[in-house]
Protein backbone atom coordinates (compact mmCIF):
# COMPACT_ATOMS: atom_id res chain seq x y z
CA UNK A 1 0.00 0.00 0.00
CA UNK A 2 2.68 2.37 0.89
CA UNK A 3 4.54 1.76 -2.36
CA UNK A 4 1.41 2.29 -4.48
CA UNK A 5 0.65 5.58 -2.78
CA UNK A 6 4.11 6.82 -3.37
CA UNK A 7 3.95 5.77 -7.01
CA UNK A 8 0.60 7.55 -7.48
CA UNK A 9 1.92 10.67 -5.83
CA UNK A 10 5.03 10.62 -7.97
CA UNK A 11 2.96 10.26 -11.09
CA UNK A 12 0.71 13.12 -10.05
CA UNK A 13 3.67 15.36 -9.38
CA UNK A 14 5.21 14.42 -12.71
CA UNK A 15 1.99 15.15 -14.57
CA UNK A 16 1.57 18.40 -12.67
CA UNK A 17 5.05 19.50 -13.55
CA UNK A 18 4.42 18.72 -17.18
CA UNK A 19 1.16 20.70 -17.07
CA UNK A 20 2.95 23.71 -15.64
CA UNK A 21 5.64 23.46 -18.26
CA UNK A 22 3.09 23.11 -21.05
CA UNK A 23 1.06 26.01 -19.66
CA UNK A 24 4.15 28.17 -19.46
CA UNK A 25 5.17 27.28 -22.97
CA UNK A 26 1.69 28.05 -24.24
CA UNK A 27 1.69 31.43 -22.51
CA UNK A 28 5.13 32.27 -23.85
CA UNK A 29 4.04 31.24 -27.34
CA UNK A 30 0.90 33.39 -27.15
CA UNK A 31 2.87 36.39 -25.92
CA UNK A 32 5.47 35.95 -28.63
CA UNK A 33 2.81 35.66 -31.34
CA UNK A 34 1.03 38.75 -30.00
CA UNK A 35 4.17 40.86 -29.88
CA UNK A 36 5.50 39.75 -33.26
CA UNK A 37 1.99 39.89 -34.79
CA UNK A 38 2.71 36.50 -36.36
CA UNK A 39 -0.87 35.46 -35.93
CA UNK A 40 -4.02 36.85 -34.34
CA UNK A 41 -5.33 33.47 -33.41
CA UNK A 42 -4.70 33.68 -29.64
CA UNK A 43 -6.54 36.97 -29.26
CA UNK A 44 -9.54 35.60 -31.12
CA UNK A 45 -9.77 32.30 -29.26
CA UNK A 46 -13.01 31.94 -27.27
CA UNK A 47 -12.70 32.51 -23.55
CA UNK A 48 -16.18 31.52 -22.46
CA UNK A 49 -16.90 35.03 -21.09
CA UNK A 50 -18.85 37.45 -23.28
CA UNK A 51 -20.04 40.61 -21.40
CA UNK A 52 -21.90 41.90 -24.44
CA UNK A 53 -24.03 38.76 -24.49
CA UNK A 54 -25.71 39.87 -21.24
CA UNK A 55 -26.21 43.58 -22.11
CA UNK A 56 -29.73 44.90 -22.42
CA UNK A 57 -31.34 48.26 -23.21
CA UNK A 58 -33.15 49.82 -20.25
CA UNK A 59 -36.13 52.15 -20.43
CA UNK A 60 -35.25 55.84 -19.97
CA UNK A 61 -36.15 56.52 -16.30
CA UNK A 62 -36.61 60.31 -16.89
CA UNK A 63 -40.30 61.15 -17.11
CA UNK A 64 -41.20 64.73 -18.10
CA UNK A 65 -44.63 65.87 -16.89
CA UNK A 66 -47.00 66.91 -19.64
CA UNK A 67 -47.16 70.54 -18.47
CA UNK A 68 -43.37 70.82 -18.69
CA UNK A 69 -43.05 69.57 -22.23
CA UNK A 70 -42.21 73.12 -23.38
CA UNK A 71 -39.12 74.41 -21.52
CA UNK A 72 -39.04 78.01 -20.25
CA UNK A 73 -37.40 80.47 -22.63
CA UNK A 74 -35.89 83.72 -21.38
CA UNK A 75 -36.93 86.44 -23.81
CA UNK A 76 -35.07 89.28 -22.09
CA UNK A 77 -32.58 89.66 -24.93
CA UNK A 78 -34.94 88.85 -27.78
CA UNK A 79 -34.49 91.31 -30.62
CA UNK A 80 -37.89 92.92 -31.27
CA UNK A 81 -39.43 92.82 -34.70
CA UNK A 82 -39.04 96.20 -36.38
CA UNK A 83 -40.92 97.00 -39.55
CA UNK A 84 -38.73 97.74 -42.53
CA UNK A 85 -39.08 101.32 -43.73
CA UNK A 86 -37.81 103.29 -46.67
CA UNK A 87 -35.24 104.95 -44.41
CA UNK A 88 -34.04 101.72 -42.79
CA UNK A 89 -33.30 100.16 -46.18
CA UNK A 90 -30.66 102.84 -46.74
CA UNK A 91 -28.93 102.30 -43.34
CA UNK A 92 -26.14 100.13 -44.70
CA UNK A 93 -22.40 100.59 -45.08
CA UNK A 94 -21.20 103.99 -43.85
CA UNK A 95 -24.81 105.02 -43.12
CA UNK A 96 -25.29 102.23 -40.57
CA UNK A 97 -25.58 103.38 -36.94
CA UNK A 98 -23.21 101.19 -34.94
CA UNK A 99 -23.31 103.15 -31.68
CA UNK A 100 -24.05 100.97 -28.64
CA UNK A 101 -27.00 101.91 -26.41
CA UNK A 102 -26.19 104.35 -23.62
CA UNK A 103 -25.53 102.41 -20.41
CA UNK A 104 -27.82 103.23 -17.48
CA UNK A 105 -25.90 104.34 -14.41
CA UNK A 106 -26.27 103.76 -10.69
CA UNK A 107 -25.05 106.76 -8.73
CA UNK A 108 -23.05 106.62 -5.52
CA UNK A 109 -25.50 109.20 -4.20
CA UNK A 110 -28.37 106.69 -4.14
CA UNK A 111 -30.09 107.38 -7.45
CA UNK A 112 -30.31 105.25 -10.59
CA UNK A 113 -31.70 105.41 -14.12
CA UNK A 114 -33.06 102.53 -16.19
CA UNK A 115 -34.76 101.85 -19.52
CA UNK A 116 -38.52 101.83 -19.93
CA UNK A 117 -39.26 100.90 -23.55
CA UNK A 118 -38.05 103.93 -25.54
CA UNK A 119 -38.09 106.20 -22.47
CA UNK A 120 -36.16 106.26 -19.18
CA UNK A 121 -37.07 106.20 -15.48
CA UNK A 122 -34.87 107.71 -12.80
CA UNK A 123 -35.44 106.53 -9.19
CA UNK A 124 -34.27 107.84 -5.83
CA UNK A 125 -33.24 104.98 -3.53
CA UNK A 126 -34.38 105.06 0.12
CA UNK A 127 -30.78 105.79 1.14
CA UNK A 128 -30.29 108.63 -1.38
CA UNK A 129 -27.94 111.36 -0.19
CA UNK A 130 -29.94 114.22 -1.73
CA UNK A 131 -32.53 114.14 1.03
CA UNK A 132 -35.38 113.45 -1.44
CA UNK A 133 -38.33 112.06 0.50
CA UNK A 134 -41.29 113.18 -1.59
CA UNK A 135 -42.24 114.40 -5.04
CA UNK A 136 -41.88 118.07 -4.16
CA UNK A 137 -38.27 117.51 -3.09
CA UNK A 138 -37.64 115.73 -6.39
CA UNK A 139 -39.21 118.60 -8.37
CA UNK A 140 -37.03 121.23 -6.71
CA UNK A 141 -33.92 119.13 -7.29
CA UNK A 142 -34.83 118.59 -10.95
CA UNK A 143 -35.32 122.27 -11.78
CA UNK A 144 -32.06 123.12 -10.04
CA UNK A 145 -30.20 120.42 -11.99
CA UNK A 146 -31.56 121.61 -15.35
CA UNK A 147 -30.50 125.14 -14.49
CA UNK A 148 -27.03 123.83 -13.59
CA UNK A 149 -26.91 122.08 -17.00
CA UNK A 150 -28.03 125.28 -18.81
CA UNK A 151 -31.00 123.40 -20.27
CA UNK A 152 -33.86 125.86 -20.89
CA UNK A 153 -37.37 125.01 -19.70
CA UNK A 154 -40.28 125.81 -22.04
CA UNK A 155 -43.19 124.89 -19.74
CA UNK A 156 -43.29 123.93 -16.08
CA UNK A 157 -46.50 122.80 -14.37
CA UNK A 158 -45.69 122.80 -10.66
CA UNK A 159 -49.08 121.41 -9.67
CA UNK A 160 -48.96 118.42 -12.03
CA UNK A 161 -45.14 118.18 -11.66
CA UNK A 162 -44.54 118.03 -15.42
CA UNK A 163 -42.11 120.14 -17.42
CA UNK A 164 -41.06 120.43 -21.06
CA UNK A 165 -37.55 121.47 -21.97
CA UNK A 166 -36.97 123.94 -24.78
CA UNK A 167 -34.82 122.95 -27.75
CA UNK A 168 -31.22 122.45 -26.73
CA UNK A 169 -28.18 120.84 -28.38
CA UNK A 170 -26.98 117.43 -27.14
CA UNK A 171 -24.28 115.04 -28.30
CA UNK A 172 -24.85 111.40 -29.30
CA UNK A 173 -24.82 110.31 -25.63
CA UNK A 174 -27.65 112.58 -24.48
CA UNK A 175 -25.26 115.04 -22.83
CA UNK A 176 -25.50 118.80 -23.36
CA UNK A 177 -23.28 119.81 -26.27
CA UNK A 178 -20.08 121.36 -24.91
CA UNK A 179 -16.65 122.50 -26.08
CA UNK A 180 -15.31 118.95 -26.01
CA UNK A 181 -18.06 117.79 -28.36
CA UNK A 182 -17.32 120.72 -30.66
CA UNK A 183 -13.58 119.99 -30.60
CA UNK A 184 -14.22 116.45 -31.87
CA UNK A 185 -16.75 117.77 -34.40
CA UNK A 186 -19.44 115.54 -32.93
CA UNK A 187 -22.90 115.56 -34.43
CA UNK A 188 -25.43 117.87 -32.80
CA UNK A 189 -28.94 116.82 -31.82
CA UNK A 190 -31.44 119.60 -31.16
CA UNK A 191 -33.91 117.93 -28.81
CA UNK A 192 -36.79 118.53 -26.43
CA UNK A 193 -37.78 116.33 -23.49
CA UNK A 194 -40.80 115.86 -21.27
CA UNK A 195 -40.01 115.04 -17.65
CA UNK A 196 -42.64 114.09 -15.07
CA UNK A 197 -42.14 113.62 -11.34
CA UNK A 198 -44.01 110.68 -9.81
CA UNK A 199 -43.70 107.62 -7.61
CA UNK A 200 -43.83 103.86 -8.03
CA UNK A 201 -46.25 101.39 -6.44
CA UNK A 202 -43.60 100.77 -3.79
CA UNK A 203 -43.48 104.50 -2.99
CA UNK A 204 -40.15 105.30 -4.66
CA UNK A 205 -39.97 108.85 -6.01
CA UNK A 206 -38.53 109.41 -9.46
CA UNK A 207 -38.64 111.00 -12.91
CA UNK A 208 -40.15 109.70 -16.14
CA UNK A 209 -38.07 111.03 -19.06
CA UNK A 210 -39.35 110.97 -22.66
CA UNK A 211 -37.69 112.31 -25.81
CA UNK A 212 -40.28 114.42 -27.64
CA UNK A 213 -38.45 115.75 -30.71
CA UNK A 214 -35.00 115.43 -32.25
CA UNK A 215 -33.28 117.03 -35.26
CA UNK A 216 -29.70 116.17 -36.19
CA UNK A 217 -27.03 118.53 -37.48
CA UNK A 218 -23.37 118.33 -38.32
CA UNK A 219 -20.83 120.04 -36.07
CA UNK A 220 -21.03 123.06 -38.40
CA UNK A 221 -24.82 123.23 -38.06
CA UNK A 222 -25.80 121.70 -41.41
CA UNK A 223 -29.02 119.59 -41.24
CA UNK A 224 -28.44 115.86 -41.46
CA UNK A 225 -31.95 114.32 -41.95
CA UNK A 226 -31.61 111.44 -39.47
CA UNK A 227 -34.69 109.60 -38.22
CA UNK A 228 -34.17 107.97 -34.82
CA UNK A 229 -35.25 104.36 -34.26
CA UNK A 230 -36.60 103.01 -30.95
CA UNK A 231 -33.19 101.97 -29.69
CA UNK A 232 -31.74 105.41 -30.35
CA UNK A 233 -34.65 107.14 -28.62
CA UNK A 234 -34.12 104.93 -25.58
CA UNK A 235 -30.38 105.71 -25.57
CA UNK A 236 -31.01 109.46 -25.66
CA UNK A 237 -33.57 109.27 -22.83
CA UNK A 238 -31.18 107.25 -20.64
CA UNK A 239 -28.35 109.62 -21.54
CA UNK A 240 -30.47 112.56 -20.42
CA UNK A 241 -31.11 110.75 -17.13
CA UNK A 242 -27.37 110.14 -16.66
CA UNK A 243 -26.70 113.83 -17.32
CA UNK A 244 -29.26 114.86 -14.70
CA UNK A 245 -27.65 112.51 -12.15
CA UNK A 246 -24.20 113.95 -12.86
CA UNK A 247 -25.50 117.52 -12.53
CA UNK A 248 -27.15 116.69 -9.19
CA UNK A 249 -23.94 115.16 -7.86
CA UNK A 250 -21.73 118.06 -8.94
CA UNK A 251 -24.20 120.59 -7.58
CA UNK A 252 -24.51 118.81 -4.23
CA UNK A 253 -20.74 118.60 -3.87
CA UNK A 254 -20.26 122.29 -4.67
CA UNK A 255 -22.79 123.25 -1.98
CA UNK A 256 -21.16 121.27 0.85
CA UNK A 257 -19.90 123.29 3.75
CA UNK A 258 -16.56 121.84 4.80
CA UNK A 259 -14.66 123.34 7.76
CA UNK A 260 -11.25 124.80 7.01
CA UNK A 261 -9.70 122.44 9.55
CA UNK A 262 -11.01 118.89 9.89
CA UNK A 263 -10.69 117.31 13.32
CA UNK A 264 -10.30 113.52 13.54
CA UNK A 265 -10.78 111.98 16.98
CA UNK A 266 -10.06 108.48 18.28
CA UNK A 267 -13.24 107.29 20.00
CA UNK A 268 -15.86 104.52 19.88
CA UNK A 269 -18.91 104.02 17.67
CA UNK A 270 -22.48 103.13 18.67
CA UNK A 271 -21.48 99.45 18.88
CA UNK A 272 -18.76 100.33 21.40
CA UNK A 273 -16.02 99.53 18.87
CA UNK A 274 -12.85 101.56 18.37
CA UNK A 275 -13.39 104.07 15.55
CA UNK A 276 -12.34 107.40 14.09
CA UNK A 277 -14.75 110.33 14.46
CA UNK A 278 -14.41 112.79 11.55
CA UNK A 279 -15.94 116.23 12.12
CA UNK A 280 -17.21 116.55 8.54
CA UNK A 281 -20.39 115.71 6.57
CA UNK A 282 -20.95 112.08 5.59
CA UNK A 283 -21.02 112.58 1.80
CA UNK A 284 -17.80 114.63 1.84
CA UNK A 285 -16.08 112.05 4.05
CA UNK A 286 -17.18 109.24 1.72
CA UNK A 287 -15.71 111.06 -1.28
CA UNK A 288 -12.47 112.00 0.48
CA UNK A 289 -12.02 108.47 1.82
CA UNK A 290 -12.22 107.05 -1.68
CA UNK A 291 -9.47 109.40 -2.83
CA UNK A 292 -7.35 108.61 0.23
CA UNK A 293 -7.59 104.84 -0.18
CA UNK A 294 -6.41 104.98 -3.78
CA UNK A 295 -3.33 107.03 -2.83
CA UNK A 296 -2.03 105.07 0.16
CA UNK A 297 -1.57 101.50 -1.13
CA UNK A 298 -5.21 100.51 -0.63
CA UNK A 299 -6.77 98.66 -3.55
CA UNK A 300 -10.55 99.05 -3.53
CA UNK A 301 -11.91 95.59 -4.24
CA UNK A 302 -15.56 96.47 -3.69
CA UNK A 303 -17.67 99.27 -2.28
CA UNK A 304 -21.35 99.53 -1.39
CA UNK A 305 -23.33 102.73 -1.00
CA UNK A 306 -26.27 100.99 0.65
CA UNK A 307 -24.01 99.35 3.26
CA UNK A 308 -21.67 102.38 3.49
CA UNK A 309 -18.57 100.23 3.23
CA UNK A 310 -15.34 99.74 1.30
CA UNK A 311 -13.62 96.37 0.98
CA UNK A 312 -9.92 97.04 0.42
CA UNK A 313 -6.72 95.06 -0.04
CA UNK A 314 -3.69 96.52 1.77
CA UNK A 315 -0.11 96.10 0.60
CA UNK A 316 2.18 96.62 3.59
CA UNK A 317 4.68 99.36 2.87
CA UNK A 318 7.92 100.47 4.47
CA UNK A 319 7.39 103.22 7.11
CA UNK A 320 9.43 105.64 4.98
CA UNK A 321 6.83 105.28 2.21
CA UNK A 322 4.21 106.95 4.44
CA UNK A 323 6.60 109.54 5.85
CA UNK A 324 7.49 110.59 2.30
CA UNK A 325 3.78 111.36 1.83
CA UNK A 326 3.77 113.51 4.98
CA UNK A 327 1.98 111.08 7.31
CA UNK A 328 2.89 108.55 9.96
CA UNK A 329 2.85 104.83 9.03
CA UNK A 330 -0.58 103.20 9.15
CA UNK A 331 0.76 100.03 10.76
CA UNK A 332 -1.59 97.72 8.85
CA UNK A 333 -0.34 94.31 7.76
CA UNK A 334 -0.96 93.12 4.20
CA UNK A 335 -4.42 91.65 3.82
CA UNK A 336 -8.10 92.41 3.23
CA UNK A 337 -9.99 94.90 5.37
CA UNK A 338 -13.51 96.37 5.50
CA UNK A 339 -13.95 100.09 6.17
CA UNK A 340 -17.45 101.22 7.20
CA UNK A 341 -18.87 104.72 7.53
CA UNK A 342 -21.81 105.91 9.61
CA UNK A 343 -23.52 109.20 10.40
CA UNK A 344 -23.32 110.59 13.91
CA UNK A 345 -25.08 113.95 13.88
CA UNK A 346 -22.88 116.35 11.91
CA UNK A 347 -19.94 113.96 12.16
CA UNK A 348 -18.93 110.78 10.32
CA UNK A 349 -17.74 107.60 12.03
CA UNK A 350 -15.15 105.33 10.37
CA UNK A 351 -14.78 101.79 11.74
CA UNK A 352 -12.25 99.19 10.56
CA UNK A 353 -12.81 95.43 10.30
CA UNK A 354 -10.65 92.50 9.20
CA UNK A 355 -11.50 90.13 6.33
CA UNK A 356 -13.62 88.01 8.70
CA UNK A 357 -15.73 91.11 9.45
CA UNK A 358 -14.42 91.39 13.00
CA UNK A 359 -13.52 94.86 14.34
CA UNK A 360 -9.82 95.56 14.61
CA UNK A 361 -8.46 95.40 18.15
CA UNK A 362 -7.75 98.58 20.08
CA UNK A 363 -3.97 98.30 19.62
CA UNK A 364 -4.24 98.23 15.79
CA UNK A 365 -6.74 101.11 15.64
CA UNK A 366 -4.51 103.16 17.95
CA UNK A 367 -1.48 102.45 15.74
CA UNK A 368 -3.50 103.40 12.63
CA UNK A 369 -4.99 106.58 14.07
CA UNK A 370 -2.14 109.10 13.79
CA UNK A 371 -1.21 108.45 10.17
CA UNK A 372 -4.77 107.95 8.94
CA UNK A 373 -5.96 111.15 10.62
CA UNK A 374 -3.14 113.11 8.97
CA UNK A 375 -4.01 111.58 5.58
CA UNK A 376 -7.69 112.50 6.01
CA UNK A 377 -6.83 116.09 6.86
CA UNK A 378 -4.58 116.39 3.80
CA UNK A 379 -7.23 114.91 1.48
CA UNK A 380 -9.94 117.18 2.89
CA UNK A 381 -7.76 120.20 2.11
CA UNK A 382 -7.40 119.02 -1.51
CA UNK A 383 -11.12 118.24 -1.74
CA UNK A 384 -12.08 121.66 -0.43
CA UNK A 385 -9.67 123.35 -2.85
CA UNK A 386 -10.64 121.38 -5.99
CA UNK A 387 -14.36 121.00 -5.32
CA UNK A 388 -16.25 119.00 -7.95
CA UNK A 389 -13.07 118.42 -9.96
CA UNK A 390 -11.77 116.20 -7.16
CA UNK A 391 -14.30 113.53 -8.13
CA UNK A 392 -13.95 113.82 -11.90
CA UNK A 393 -11.71 110.74 -12.04
CA UNK A 394 -14.24 108.72 -10.08
CA UNK A 395 -17.03 109.65 -12.47
CA UNK A 396 -14.89 108.37 -15.35
CA UNK A 397 -14.12 105.11 -13.50
CA UNK A 398 -17.81 104.47 -12.72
Amino acid sequence: MSHLKLSSLAMALALGSSAVVLSACSAMSDAYDYLTDATDGPVKEPTGYYPHAHAQELVDPLQVPADLAQPYTDKTFTVPEVAVTKESRTLVGANMDVRPPVVAQVSEMGIEVSNSDQDAVLWFMPYNQFGVQNEQDAWDLLTAALSFMNVPVANADRERLILDTAACDYNAFGEPYDSVSAEFEARRYSQTYKIQVGHSMAGQVGYYIALISSSSFSADGDPVGETLNLRQKSSFAVGMGNSIIKAMMLQAQSQEEIPDTIQVLLSRDNNDQDALIVQAPYSATWNVLRGLLEQYSFTIDEYSISRSSYTVVVSEEDPEYYRALGVEPFGLESGTYIVRLAVAGDNTVITFYDEDDKPLPTTKVAALYAGFAQALQQEFAIYKREGANYLAKFLEED
